[in-house]
C-alpha cells in the first residue's frame, strides 16, 4: 500500500510538470484571400480602425533620394571619362562579400535573442502551391502574403499585414510639409519675396536649434489587419483583418487631409484631394487554436486566410542561453 501511495503521488507529480516544448521558435505563414462569389453586404462606417501600433513588414520604402552626378558606382572626372568609386568599407563584410538581408541565426561573435521576430520573405512549398492554386481557382484569388518567424515566449508579436493600396491618409501636419517642401525648393526668378516671407514663418524657433521631425501620417490601407501567434497551453492564432473601400460624395466639395488646418502661405494652385464621407467594410475576427505542420483556414464569407505555422528548434548552445 506504500509503494501504491509513492506511484500515485509520482503520477500526479509527472501530469502536474509541464513538458519542454520541441519547438524553440515559430515560423507563422499567412496568405489572406478573396471570396468573388460572395452575397455579403458590407457593413458602412464613418471611421476606420487604425492598425498603425502594430508591427509593420509590409510597409512602403521610402523613395531613395536624388544621388549627385558623382554618386553610385561610376562618377565623371574632368577629362569626361568615368571611374569606379570604391564602395565604403561598411558595405563590405569580412568574407568581402556584400551583406546580405537574410537572417543569420549563426552569426559568429554575436548572440541571437531566441525571441527575436524575423521577417520571412520567401515562401515554403506548401504556400506557394496553395497560391498558384488559388490564383488559378475560379471562386478564391490570394490578396496578400506575409511570414515570419517568432519565439515561443512572452511578449508575443502583433504583425500588421496589408495591401499597398491606401482609402484614407490622416496626416494632421500636411500643411507644414508643404512649407518644408517649399523651403527645400529653389525660388524662381521673381518668386524671392514669396520665398522668403515662407522662411520667415517655419524658422520661429531660436537659431541653432534642431527642428523636430514632423510624425509620419496614418495611413489606412484597403486590406489592412493584424495576427498574432500565443502560445499558452496550446498555440492560438489571432486575426483581425478588414478590407475597406471608400465612399465619395460626388456633389460634396473637395475637403482638406483629415487632420490638417488651410494656411493662406500654401500655393493656391495646389488641388485638394476630395476625402471621403464613409467606408464599406467586410471584417474578418477570429481567434483559434492550430497547430504545427499542417494547413489551417480561418473561413469568413467575404475574407479567408490560409495559416502554415512551422516549427524551428535552435542549435543547443544558442537554446541553452
Amino acid at each position: 500500500m506504500k509503494y501504491i501511495s509513492y506511484l500515485i503521488c509520482f503520477i500526479f507529480l509527472f501530469l502536474a510538470t509541464p513538458a519542454k516544448a520541441q519547438d524553440d521558435r515559430y515560423r507563422v505563414e499567412l496568405i489572406v484571400l478573396l471570396h468573388l462569389n460572395h452575397a455579403e453586404k458590407a457593413e458602412e462606417q464613418h471611421w476606420l480602425k487604425d492598425y498603425s501600433d502594430a508591427l509593420d513588414f509590409l510597409a512602403p520604402e521610402p523613395e531613395p533620394e536624388p544621388e549627385s552626378e558623382e554618386s553610385g558606382d561610376e562618377a565623371v572626372t574632368a577629362a569626361g571619362e568615368t571611374a569606379e568609386v570604391a564602395q565604403p568599407a561598411e558595405n563590405i563584410n569580412e568574407t568581402g562579400e556584400p551583406p546580405t538581408d537574410e537572417p543569420l541565426l549563426d552569426t559568429p561573435g554575436e548572440e541571437f535573442d531566441p525571441n527575436a521576430v524575423v521577417h520571412i520573405e520567401e515562401m515554403s512549398d506548401a504556400m506557394q502551391d496553395a497560391w498558384r492554386r488559388l490564383r488559378l481557382s475560379g471562386p478564391f484569388r490570394p490578396l496578400q502574403y506575409l511570414a515570419w518567424e517568432q519565439g515561443r515566449d512572452e511578449p508575443f508579436p502583433v504583425l500588421r499585414i496589408h495591401n499597398d493600396d491606401t482609402v484614407l491618409i490622416d496626416d494632421p501636419f500636411a500643411d507644414l510639409r508643404d512649407l518644408e517642401t517649399l523651403e527645400s525648393e529653389e525660388p524662381l526668378p521673381g518668386e524671392t519675396a514669396v520665398a522668403e516671407s515662407v522662411t520667415e514663418v517655419s524658422t520661429t524657433e531660436e537659431a541653432g536649434e534642431e527642428e523636430e521631425a514632423l510624425p509620419d501620417p496614418t495611413l489606412y490601407y484597403a486590406l489592412d489587419g493584424t495576427a498574432s501567434l500565443l502560445r499558452k497551453r496550446f498555440l492560438h492564432l489571432y486575426l483581425d483583418i478588414r478590407l475597406r473601400e471608400a465612399v465619395f460624395d460626388d456633389l460634396a466639395e473637395p475637403q482638406p487631409t483629415i487632420g490638417a488646418t488651410t494656411t493662406s502661405s500654401l500655393p493656391e494652385d495646389k488641388p485638394e484631394q476630395p476625402q471621403p464621407t464613409s467606408f464599406l467594410v467586410y471584417a474578418l475576427e477570429q481567434n483559434r487554436q492550430v497547430r504545427t505542420g499542417r494547413m489551417e483556414y480561418f473561413d469568413g464569407p467575404v475574407i479567408g486566410v490560409l495559416a502554415y505555422i512551422s516549427g524551428v528548434s535552435l542549435p543547443e548552445d544558442e537554446a541553452e542561453e
